[in-house]
């Protein structure tokens, strides 16, 4: 069973002070590249594993291509 990403060795290494000093863009870039390492920062639907993904323009989220959820 593979751990949580926030206990991951590259999500230790984020402070609270470089968070709150990064601006929203550089912010969502840090946590993409702790969430999704295996695809340096690029998104995998946790449904079904998909990483064809809709940005969507009314919300921050993705949504899956292949099972059309959203995360």
């Amino acid at each position: 069973m593979s751990q949580h990403f926030l206990l991951s060795p590259a999500a230790k290494t984020l402070s609270l002070v470089k968070v709150m000093r990064m601006s929203e863009d550089e912010a969502r870039t840090a946590f993409r590249q702790v969430r999704w390492t295996e695809t340096e920062g690029e998104p995998i639907c946790p449904e079904c594993g998909c990483v064809d993904h809709y940005d969507l323009k009314t919300r921050q989220v993705y949504k899956c291509k292949g099972c059309s959820k959203q995360y």
